[in-house]
Formats: C-alpha cells, sequence, structure tokens
C-alpha cells in the first residue's frame, strides 16, 4: 500500500510544485512588466528637446493619462488572473486530498480482500 501512495504523492507534489513555480514566475514577471511600464512612461515624460509649448504640454498630459489608465487596467486585470491561479491551485490541492483518500480507501480494501 504504502508504494501506491508514495508513488502518487510524488506525483502530486510534483504538479504542485509546477503550478506554484509557474505562478511564482506570473509574479515576478507582472513586478517586472510594471517596472518597465513605469520607466517607460517616465522616459516619455522628459523627452529631450521637445519645445515646451501649451500643445506639447497638454499632448503630454492626454498621453500619460492614457499611459496610466493602460497600465492601471492591465495591472488590476493580472492580478485578478494570479488571484484566479490561486483559487485554481487551492481547488487542485483539495481534490488531491480527496483523490489520495480514495486511492488509500480503495488500496485498503484491496488489502483486505487478499487471502492471508
Amino acid at each position: 500500500m504504502s508504494k501506491q501512495l508514495e508513488y502518487f504523492d510524488v506525483l502530486a507534489n510534483t504538479q504542485k510544485q509546477a503550478f506554484e513555480n509557474l505562478l511564482s514566475s506570473q509574479r515576478e514577471l507582472r513586478a517586472q512588466w510594471n517596472a518597465a511600464i513605469s520607466k517607460t512612461q517616465a522616459a516619455f515624460s522628459s523627452i529631450p528637446g521637445l519645445p515646451e509649448n501649451a500643445q506639447t504640454k497638454e499632448a503630454l498630459n492626454q498621453f500619460n493619462t492614457w499611459f496610466s489608465t493602460v497600465a492601471s487596467t492591465s495591472q488590476n486585470a493580472t492580478e485578478e488572473a494570479l488571484k484566479t491561479q490561486e483559487y485554481w491551485i487551492s481547488a487542485y490541492e483539495k481534490q488531491l486530498a480527496i483523490s489520495r483518500d480514495v486511492l488509500k480507501n480503495f488500496v485498503d480494501l484491496a488489502n483486505s480482500a487478499v487471502p492471508k
């Protein structure tokens, strides 16, 4: 019995670890992407040689407003996607616990049916 459960545990933990690694990588990528967006916006705000007149300032303000909106919306969307993945991992862990119990009960039943 212990071999079957041991195999199940190794397989389940490997899958769980893969999901957690994927989630961690996505969090890191999101943080780097947000930093890059901020740097890009800052670079647009300080382009050398831009004429300093009302039209330029107005265009830059509109661009910054649009850029901030896009960045904020994207950040909110990725946060929700990460939360969804966390829920999936949690549901997967619960399903694994149930499946492990079913397997354990099945193996126990099969072992008790074997004549001694």
